[in-house]
Parts: C-alpha cells; structure tokens; sequence
C-alpha cells in the first residue's frame, strides 16, 4: 500500500509521455505526405509515381515527379513564394542537367522547383513567362513558364520535372524531399487547376458566351487573340480573321496563298482567306477584294457563316425590327435566325451595322458548329 503513489506517478508520467510523443511526430511532415497546391501544368498531362524511380544507371533516385504533356503548355506556380534560382538569366548560364529551371522559396517554407522548361538551345520566352527572375514574386497560380526538354532531358519527351524541398522532411534516402505525387492527385481530383481550370485569363466562369469560347477552343477553332493566354472577348473581328475561324471550322483542305489582289501573300490570314475562297466560302466585295483588315458588321457575318453552312437565302417576314428588308444581307440574316443560330439582343434588335465582337462571334460559331458526338 504504501508503494501505490510511486506507482501512480510512474503510471500518470508513462501516460504523459504517450501523450507527447504523438505531438511532437507531427510537427515533422511525412516525406510522402499532402501538401496544399495549385496543379502546376494546365493542359493534359499524364504522371506516376516516380519518386522511388532509379536514374543515372541506378546512381541515383528520382525524388520528383514528372508530368507529361506536349512542348509548350503553361506552366504555373503550385505555391506562392519568391524566385530564388533561375537558370539562364541575370548572368547564369542554361543548367547542364535540369536546363531552363526555376525554384521558388515559398509561403508555406517549403521550396518548389520546376525544370526541364523550354528547350536547351532555345529563347528564353519558350522557358519562362515574361518577368520571371530571381528575387520576383509570384503568386500561388501564377504563369511562370513552359513544359519542355531542356538540360539531360533533351532527348527525352516533353515533361515538367516537379520537386518539393521541406527542410523538417527527411526521406528514406537522408534528404529532405518530399513526394509530390500525392500532393498532385489531390489538387487534379479536387480541381484546384491553374486560372480555376480556365483556357484563356479573361474568360472567367458565368461571363457572357463563356461556354461558347470555350466550346470553340476545345474543337480548334480558335486559338485566342495576340495577348498570350487571352482571347480578347470584346475586341472587334476583321474579315480576315472570320476568314481563319471559318477555314478552322470547316477543316478546310490548303490552298496557297493567292486569293485576292487585296491580300498579299505575306498576309497573317493569306492562307485561311485562300482556302474560304476556294471553298466557295468568300467572294470579295464588288471590286473584287476581300478586305482583310476591315472590321466585320453583324450582318456582314451572318452572310459569310450563312454562305459557309450553304443555307439557302430566305425572304420570309424579318424577323428583327432594325433589318431593313432591301439589304443585301438580310436573306442571310433570315436564314441564320430560322436555323436557331442568330438571335437578336434583349430589346429584340439585330443591330446589323454593328461591328461584331469576338465573344459574339464565338456564339455563333458555337451554334452553327457544334461537337459532334
């Protein structure tokens, strides 16, 4: 009897200690444990765990992951932080063995490294996004380069090699690496993508004809606007890019350059104005040129969509009450609002003089080229 207190005590601190031991395991990170990132590719990519992977003739291990895809698509930034190692700018030469690489010192203290970007022989704007370098800032999503093959993986595929840093991690080869692999499945299962899984930066969810740029993205019908990554939904269309949406849509056979006397070879759109032509697309106007550059009306376009579709010109009742019923393009703009592909505004105009905006064109080459199934 007398022993029990000493007991107790042993007892009570033996449980005070397996209370402690669990809190002070956690506050050191698995090296294959989750981390909360943004995917860092945007595009189809294909990836595996790679981590454990032999490299250099079994000399080494991987400790990274790669992920897959073709040369070019966006990369961007999986945490914010800041730049701290950048290859082959501010007086660094292209590394020999990750190539165009980028590291970012990030907000959650663990470091994020990105190689492989660009092409070891290539510019550096195939490599990195404008602005990137060491001491930059850049925010969690960020565009910061481009999927590539620089540096030992020029003879290899295209891939992003990705790498997380943890200075409290130590893995079972004495590093402090951490298996991205997955961090990477859940970010891609909980949809946690770049730009929120948007195609173009100004094209945000629940935004007017949003479905129909993307729509028409997805089939090849557009590319977007100069602005990389943008498609520049209220700019104005010219004859000659509607010539380009067209030839896409229409999966329009070559057919030079020669078209009309208006349109030089050397001509941005000289190819897709070629190939409307010859496909009976596009006439010109009475002159006999196509006008390239002109700003496309509404009425305009639905003659040329109308003329691309084969429709047949209607004289019913018109069905807008701003469309004059002499205009040459109103038989086509009757056709086009018969087939459910041209409607008009909230007031129930057709606004027929006015120049057409690329967001608008997407809507109607939404409904007029639809996916096939």
């Amino acid at each position: 009897m007398p022993r029990r207190p000493r007991l107790l005590g042993l007892l009570a601190l033996t449980l005070g200690l397996a209370v402690v031991a669990p809190a002070a395991h956690a506050q050191t990170p698995a090296y294959d444990g989750h981390v909360d990132l943004t995917f860092p590719v945007e595009g189809a990519v294909t990836f595996t765990d790679s981590y454990h992977a032999q490299r250099g003739g079994g000399t080494r291990f991987h400790k990274a992951t790669d992920l897959m895809g073709p040369y070019g698509l966006p990369v961007h930034a999986a945490v914010g932080g800041t730049i701290t190692w950048i290859t082959g700018v501010g007086g660094t030469a292209v590394h020999l063995s990750a190539g165009w690489a980028i590291g970012i010192q990030a907000d959650d203290g663990r470091t994020y490294r990105y190689m492989h970007l660009g092409r070891q022989d290539g510019p550096v704007t195939e490599a990195y996004a404008p602005g990137m370098a060491r001491g930059v800032r850049v925010e969690r999503g960020q565009l910061i380069g481009f999927v590539g093959h620089s540096g030992n993986a020029s003879a290899n595929a295209p891939h992003l090699h990705f790498e997380i840093e943890d200075p409290r991690v130590v893995d079972p080869y004495s590093t402090h690496r951490m298996n991205p692999y997955r961090s990477l499945v859940a970010a891609r299962d909980r949809g946690d993508l770049p730009l929120g899984g948007r195609r173009f930066l100004d094209v945000g969810p629940g935004m007017t004809h949003h479905d129909a740029i993307i729509g028409i993205a997805e089939r090849g019908i557009t590319e977007g606007c100069v602005v990389p990554r943008h498609f520049c939904p209220v700019e104005t269309v010219s004859r000659g890019q509607t010539a380009a949406f067209l030839a896409r849509a229409l999966r329009l056979p070559a057919a030079g350059v020669e078209s009309f006397p208006d349109v030089p070879p050397g001509h941005a759109h000289a190819a897709d104005i070629a190939r409307v032509r010859a496909a009976g697309v596009a006439q010109g106007d009475s002159d006999g040129n196509f006008l390239p550059d002109q700003r496309l009306t509404r009425a305009q376009m639905a003659s040329m969509i109308a003329s691309a579709l084969r429709l047949q010109p209607t004289t019913t009742s018109v069905p807008f009450p701003d469309v004059s019923a002499t205009s040459v393009h109103t038989p086509w703009i009757i056709a086009l609002h018969e087939a459910g592909i041209a409607f008009g505004d909230p007031d129930g105009n057709f606004l027929p003089s006015r120049d057409l905006e690329r967001g608008q064109m997407a809507s109607f080459l939404h409904r007029a080229f639809p996916a096939t199934p």
